[in-house]
């Protein structure tokens, strides 16, 4: 049985730019997170787009690598059309993420900053990496992962959907046998940047599903955004919680 939760919250910006988008059958699911850049509303567009763009190519039975390269081919096309459109080329731009569960498989794929962690016995197992000028500088040494949350350049991202003057270069995470017990969490930047990942996995461990999970870390970061501006902050938790021949959403 797979069961899910999401959150989608506005924090306390003059706009939601972050969209969540689910289809769960059986034992096929595809959920997917953006956080849209731009203001003025073109964020939001641009994050409704992706996300709208990710629904509208899954199918079951599709195959997972043909998808994603149909997903964030399109939604860059769709996304230089509204700057066109709104004359705009500097805004309307998104970071994305996606999880594809085929049967007994995991695939994802994500440009940005905005993650995948994988859980299995409540401990991650594995996390994407950001598209970023502090996680360039992890790989280089210069900062330590865990300096990520709080440097000065955090927002300053290397790949996103909407760049016009790059190609699409979005990243394809290695595929995962699904079973029985895993977990898997989708967030923007507003919603890790204040949970740490011993945190997800102490809330996980101390929560009866996907909905007490994103709660539980709802909590953490409306305390510590509190005397902030906080941004926007979006997250869907997915549990696999029996066999493929009995999966529901």
């Amino acid at each position: 049985m797979i069961r899910h939760y999401s959150l989608n919250e506005q924090g306390k910006r003059a706009y939601q730019e972050d969209s969540v988008g689910v289809f769960c059958e059986g034992d096929h699911g595809l959920f997917a997170v953006a956080d849209g850049l731009g203001g003025h509303g073109m964020g939001t567009q641009a994050s409704q787009c992706a996300v709208r763009c990710a629904l509208e190519q899954y199918h079951i039975g599709c195959e997972p690598k043909e998808y994603f390269q149909r997903v964030f081919s399109e939604g860059n096309r769709r996304l230089i059309q509204i700057q066109d459109e709104a004359r705009t080329p500097g805004v309307a731009k998104t970071t994305l993420v996606c999880a594809f569960i085929k049967q007994d498989r995991l695939f994802g794929a994500h440009i940005g900053d905005s993650r995948m962690y994988i859980f299995r016995q409540n401990r991650i197992v594995y996390q994407t990496l950001d598209h970023s000028v502090p996680q360039m500088l992890v790989a280089s040494g210069e900062i330590r992962p865990e300096e990520i949350r709080g440097h000065s350049d955090r927002n300053r991202l290397l790949r996103v959907l909407g760049d016009r003057d790059r190609s699409v270069k979005y990243q394809e995470s290695p595929p995962w046998d699904w079973m029985p017990g895993d977990k898997i969490l989708l967030c923007t930047d507003g919603f890790w940047e204040y949970v740490k990942e011993p945190e997800m996995e102490r809330d996980l461990e101390n929560s009866e599903g996907p909905r007490e999970w994103l709660l539980r870390m709802k909590k953490r970061v409306r305390r510590r955004g509190f005397f902030e501006k906080q941004d926007n902050y979006s997250a869907i938790g997915i549990w696999a919680d029996g066999t493929a021949s009995t999966a529901k959403c």
